[in-house]
């Protein structure tokens, strides 16, 4: 009985928050990043961290860098679905292939990681991420209810929303207390093109090399963040949360990627929560 799973949805989970506080182990499924989304989960994190005696001022890093974290990756879904469009798109454009034809061609695209990249730069990674920005801003003007859509926004949303249903996915999120350490893993359906992924890994390294100076918060200087979609602000902050902790975030904070997924790997060790100073 002790391993016995439990589900819970949105509400339901405040609604039981002292006793799932009292569990080591967490599993969230997210498909976005709603208000109620993030106060749900800063509810659970607030918990798990003063249930280990956490500082405080601790939670700031922790919790801004979990709510990067989720929302790279649901900007990557997004990302995603209109990158496979595009393409199924330009791969039914001229006519000339069948769609059964063209869904199978962008499955072994999307299977292959050089044909994927390169189906990348022809996509125009420009284009996406102006069209990902739209989504985001228009959903936010949706949720803030201070503006009201047009009749032409509120139909791209709805055709958005009929594409992500179509692609189906999701977001995954698991906390796990261990006796050291605060341990997250965040996996969302969509891989890293190979050159976001090595931009990312570069922008990390010149970030590091800031911080061993002592100036990691040069980074965010217009001349170093690369403002290139994947390989900026986000990642950026992340690190920066475990820079304030005192903790080198090349050791505690990792992403992988493979021809389907991406995981973001979160390690905070317990003794840098309860410390006092900073």
């Amino acid at each position: 009985m002790g391993n016995e799973k439990i589900k819970y949805k949105g509400t339901e989970i405040i609604e039981n928050l002292d006793q799932l506080i009292q569990k080591d182990y967490f599993h969230f499924e997210l498909r976005g990043l709603t208000k109620s989304t993030r106060d749900i989960v800063n509810e659970v994190v607030q918990g798990i961290l003063n249930r280990v005696g956490a500082n405080p001022l601790t939670s700031f890093h922790l919790f801004s860098g979990l709510m990067e974290a989720l929302l790279n990756a649901v900007k990557a879904n997004t990302r995603f679905v209109i990158f496979q469009d595009e393409l199924l798109n330009k791969l039914t454009s001229q006519g000339q292939t069948p769609e059964e034809e063209a869904e199978e061609l962008l499955d072994i695209i999307l299977e292959t990681e050089p044909l994927r990249d390169a189906m990348q730069r022809y996509i125009v990674p420009d284009k996406i991420k102006k069209v990902v920005q739209k989504i985001l801003t228009l959903s936010d003007k949706k949720r803030s209810k201070k503006h009201n859509l047009s009749i032409d926004e509120k139909e791209f949303l709805t055709i958005v929303r009929e594409k992500v249903k179509k692609y189906d996915l999701k977001i995954s999120m698991k906390i796990e207390i261990r006796p050291t350490s605060v341990y997250i893993r965040i996996r969302n359906d969509s891989p890293i093109m190979g050159m976001d992924l090595n931009r990312i890994r570069k922008s990390r390294e010149r970030h590091a090399e800031l911080a061993k100076q002592g100036n990691s918060a040069e980074f965010f200087r217009p001349d170093f963040l690369d403002e290139k979609e994947s390989a900026g602000f986000g990642i950026a902050m992340i690190d920066e949360g475990f820079y304030n902790l005192g903790l080198d975030p090349l050791e505690c904070f990792d992403i992988q990627t493979s021809k389907k997924t991406t995981t973001v790997y979160l390690n905070y060790p317990l003794e840098a929560l309860q410390k006092m100073e900073f």
